[in-house]
């Protein structure tokens, strides 16, 4: 607990209302010493401005003791509530003692009920200090606190025994009741000024002026009361009043201060505050003490004598005690700094993560085996060079930036990514994050910056993107496909729902007129079969489940045959072969190229103006057959192979609609061509026309196309 209290006032208000309480302390002082000094008023008056005097100035701390208990809490309010009571005890004292000698104008009895005020204020002001004690921090433990408390006792006691107890407890020619008073008086201010001591040492910084004053104000009374003792046995103290009673005015009057200090609100968690070197002195200071008064002894010839002799054998046993237990404690925090060292060595050699100790200039201080194991360089040739080197140009500029944050404390913590080109070449992305180190003066001594790999994270999100696109278009491609459907579906359901109903609405219709209708409603269903069949085939051929039958197949005869079919289906474009001769043999699917060939001349003929000429060629390149089919058509972009033949391209307000149709024959065909391992593509002119071409390897010998005969080969589609 703090002494530590909100007075009703506050800032500068507070200060200066302390301030004109010192100055009328200091003035009240001053003019009793000169009033006593200067005989003001005879005996008499002297004797009534002594008395008065001193009860008005402890009843004045006795009224501000109790101001402050009041506007304080808890345990400050009893101890100030404790130093109220003392002073009012004492001041009762006074008041007895005044009536005495003021009043009567007779001698004060020895001891008297003025002796039971003054000595019944002494256990009060102790208790009182006690309350004050703060919470033990740094060195100020339990046994530390009792310790120091029996060598400032011991002090305390050997400056007071040579400074007159000594005569007291030796005159044994008065009563032993006035002996054991006369005692009480400095063996109490013993006992309250080693309290006071050691709350003092173990007080926290804003509870020092306080109790300091308390310290002044109860060694003044102290001196006051050791005189009165050493002057009442020895009988020089008269009826008059001694300028040494000032010691009591002046007393009261500083603890009536210490409950004005104005002392700021109290700080959080001192607990682990160092004491300061004062504080730790004050134990030396009473052995101080004790070495001057000693020397005093010397120079005027005074003996120690035993009981002196016994008190300085303990304050050096307590003294040895002491400095023994101070070693031990100095080796147990050694050793568990070291400990601690070690552990946090150990913590940052094996981390996770790369850990880097950077200076105020960039320059890598210190780095651990992770950030060289992260940056592929030895640490070595870390340290020492400047983090520009693991960092890419504008990324330092950028981390430069948030340093400075650092530096000048307008940022706590910062961290950011950035991609790193390692010692050996390869890129990585880095998560770095960084805080600044301070010291003991508050400027920043350097940063600390931990890295973390993130580069699996980074290449996840890119695949994530990735894979997102693709099921973009994949989507893409299932709407594009559900509305090619539905088109081709409708067109063919809409020639085949009209015919239908054109038949069954007619009442005379002719045969060919009926003929002419089923022709067509054959047609469009027949175009919704060659649909559901190319998916099928399509699907089919995408889930690995078509094999190839490979067979030596001449292909000069394979061509022959699809242009005849052609020509016999369709009888308005003109349809003819441009081959070589002795085109050789090929291993090959026979239905598959049949189906190819007809897929290709389908096209030509439906995208063909009526009369068109459309021309199936035939020619040998090194290791490969190439055919092609030539139309006079539409034309598409040079540019648009990729769309042409993917999958379920179509697009009702595409000018090149017209050439895809279903959009699934040549998808179908590249798939046929690749089966063979062959390639398809196209040569084109808008309003001129297109050529598709298609490879396939030839055989290198006819008879080694026979020894494979029936051959089933898997096919392995191309993704």
């Amino acid at each position: 607990m703090s002494i530590g209290w909100r007075a009703p006032w506050s800032g500068a208000r507070d200060y200066k209302v302390f301030f004109w309480a010192a100055a009328a302390t200091t003035m009240v002082v001053v003019g009793f010493v000169a009033w006593v000094e200067l005989r003001i008023g005879g005996d008499r008056g002297i004797t009534a401005f002594d008395d008065i005097g001193e009860g008005v100035a402890a009843f004045v701390a006795a009224v501000l003791c109790s101001l402050a208990a009041r506007r304080t809490l808890r345990r400050q309010r009893l101890g100030w509530s404790l130093l109220a009571a003392s002073a009012a005890t004492w001041c009762a004292g006074e008041i007895v003692w005044s009536v005495y000698e003021v009043g009567m104008g007779i001698s004060v009895p020895f001891p008297s009920a003025a002796d039971a005020g003054f000595l019944g204020a002494i256990p009060l002001a102790a208790a009182g200090i006690l309350i004050f004690f703060s919470p033990a921090r740094g060195t100020s433990t339990r046994f530390r606190l009792w310790l120091d408390g029996a060598i400032i006792l011991l002090a305390l006691f050997f400056v007071s025994w040579t400074l007159g107890l000594k005569s007291v407890v030796e005159d044994t020619t008065g009563p032993l009741l006035e002996t054991i008073v006369s005692v009480a008086y400095p063996l109490g201010d013993i006992i309250i000024g080693t309290i006071l001591v050691l709350a003092i040492r173990r007080a926290r910084d804003e509870a020092h002026g306080r109790l300091l004053l308390l310290l002044g104000g109860l060694a003044a009374n102290s001196l006051a009361d050791s005189a009165f003792a050493y002057l009442t046995a020895s009988g020089a103290y008269g009826t008059v009043g001694s300028v040494l009673d000032v010691g009591w005015v002046a007393g009261y009057l500083m603890i009536g201060l210490a409950a004005l200090w104005p002392a700021g609100a109290p700080r959080e968690n001192v607990e682990d505050d160092a004491i300061d070197i004062w504080q730790l002195a004050l134990p030396w200071v009473a052995i101080l003490f004790v070495g001057l008064t000693a020397v005093g002894m010397a120079l005027t010839g005074s003996t120690i004598g035993p009981v002196r002799t016994f008190i300085l054998g303990a304050i050096a046993i307590l003294v040895m005690i002491s400095q023994v237990y101070a070693h031990n404690e100095s080796r147990s925090l050694l050793i568990k700094t070291e400990e601690y060292a070690a552990t946090l060595r150990e913590i940052i050699l094996y981390a996770p993560l790369g850990v880097v100790r950077i200076g105020l200039d960039m320059t890598i201080i210190q780095a651990n085996p992770r950030f060289a194991e992260l940056v592929h360089t030895s640490e070595d040739q870390i340290v020492g060079a400047s983090l520009s080197s693991s960092l890419p140009p504008e990324e330092m500029a950028r981390a430069a930036e948030q340093f400075r944050s650092l530096s000048d404390g307008s940022s706590s913590s910062i961290e950011s990514e950035t991609k790193v080109l390692r010692g050996d070449g390869k890129s990585i992305w880095l998560h770095w994050s960084a805080t600044a180190v301070h010291k003991s003066g508050g400027g920043v001594d350097y940063f600390i910056a931990m890295f973390n790999d993130t580069t699996a994270r980074h290449e996840a999100e890119v695949a994530a993107v990735a894979n997102l696109n693709v099921l973009e278009r994949l989507n893409r491609l299932k709407s594009e496909f559900l509305t090619m459907v539905s088109h081709s579906f409708r067109t063919a359901l809409v020639g085949i729902q009209g015919f239908s109903e054109l038949m069954r609405d007619a009442e005379d219709l002719d045969l060919a007129t009926v003929k002419a209708s089923a022709n067509d409603i054959y047609d469009d269903a027949h175009r919704l079969d060659e649909l559901l069949d190319r998916m099928l085939d399509l699907d089919q051929i995408d889930a690995d489940k078509v094999e190839v039958h490979r067979a030596p197949i001449d292909i000069h005869a394979a061509i022959e045959v699809a242009v005849a079919r052609a020509r016999a289906s369709d009888g308005h474009h003109s349809i003819t072969t441009d081959l070589e001769r002795d085109l050789p043999w090929i291993a090959a699917d026979a239905a598959r190229l049949a189906q190819l060939l007809q897929i290709l001349l389908d096209n030509a003929v439906r995208y063909s103006p009526s009369g068109g000429e459309i021309v199936v060629s035939g020619h040998v390149e090194p290791g490969q057959v190439v055919v092609g089919v030539k139309d006079h058509g539409t034309g598409m972009p040079a540019d648009f192979d990729d769309q042409l033949f993917a999958r379920y391209q179509w697009s009702a307000n595409n000018p090149t609609t017209k050439v895809m149709g279903t959009g699934l024959g040549l998808p179908m065909a590249r798939q046929i061509v690749e089966m063979h391992g062959g390639r398809i593509w196209f040569e084109s002119k808008a309003g001129v026309g297109s050529e598709f071409h298609f490879s396939v390897p030839m055989q290198s010998n006819e008879s080694a196309a026979h020894d494979h005969l029936d051959q089933k080969v898997p096919v392995a589609l191309p993704v």
